[in-house]
């Protein structure tokens, strides 16, 4: 009975440790993003993502500030999720197919 307790003691300590993983920031520019409808795009893409925490898209400074667990997630991975939601991510270009899918608001003029 003993061993039993010291076991369920160990398990909730282990379950305690992956849940405050450590989490980063990251600021992308996301220079194509124009209206809500861009933000709310991106932050769908981008929460798909395994290890992403929260989403927020400022389209007046035009950036998206991702909080994520640095173990699951690489910046690289969430400039790719942008950049396939048919938005420009930091230096890489959108996908031409996924921006012509946008709706008209979003496109630039």
């Amino acid at each position: 009975m003993k061993l039993l307790g010291i076991g369920l003691t160990v398990a909730l300590l282990l379950a305690g440790c992956k849940s405050e993983q450590k989490t980063e920031k990251a600021i992308v520019k996301v220079s194509s993003a124009i209206c809500g409808e861009c933000a709310t795009t991106i932050k769908t893409a981008v929460l798909k993502l395994d290890g992403v925490k929260a989403v927020e898209v400022d389209t007046k400074e035009k950036l998206a500030t991702v909080e994520y667990v640095l173990a699951s997630v690489k910046v690289s991975d969430i400039e790719d999720a942008i950049v396939k939601a048919g938005y420009s991510a930091n230096e890489k270009q959108a996908d031409q197919e996924a921006y012509e899918k946008l709706p008209d608001c979003c496109k630039k003029e």
